[in-house]
């Protein structure tokens, strides 16, 4: 029994000469031409994900521009309040998890015009914040340019206000 033939041990594995030992320059370069590929197609991917993110949040409305208005009028004046501030309750929903909770609580915590949120109540699918608000204030509008979903006012009055958040996938 002796050693086989040379013929046999091209293209083959040996413990002598490592993986790819009988591979030839041309199967290399084909391979780099082929890696240089299918790393194109993938940047062609990731900008079609990158433009189609774009267009999926061009989709909801624009944010209202940060307006502040000088309010006249008998119509527009605001009903008489203590200085020391006004308390509403906003109720959001669908809030099917609690990190989209916590996305609410914090945004309005964050508006200008609230002092501060006094409660939170969540059950099920949403949540109601009872916040103290700087009087005068329009919470909508602010709202509006800070929430990080559009959202639709189901229900207004002077002490409370419902909103649907319209995520990028729809109501819940």
């Amino acid at each position: 029994m002796g050693d086989p033939p040379e013929a046999e041990l091209q293209g083959t594995e040996s413990a002598e000469n490592g993986p790819g030992a009988g591979v030839s320059q041309e199967q290399i370069e084909s391979l780099r031409v082929s890696t240089a590929a299918i790393a194109r197609e993938i940047q062609m991917l990731g900008d079609k994900v990158t433009a189609l993110i774009a267009s999926v949040e061009n989709l909801g409305p624009a944010p209202a521009p940060n307006v502040v208005r000088k309010k006249t009028g008998e119509a527009e004046a605001a009903p008489a309040e203590a200085d020391d501030g006004k308390i509403v309750t906003v109720k959001v929903s669908p809030l099917p998890e609690l990190a989209m909770a916590a996305v609410a609580e914090t945004t309005l915590r964050n508006l200008p015009g609230v002092r501060q949120v006094s409660g939170v109540k969540r059950e099920g699918d949403w949540a109601e914040f009872t916040l103290e608000v700087v009087p005068g204030t329009d919470l909508i509008a602010e709202m509006r340019t800070s929430m990080p979903v559009s959202f639709k006012v189901d229900d207004a009055s002077a002490d409370a206000i419902s909103l649907s958040l319209q995520w990028a996938w729809g109501a819940s």
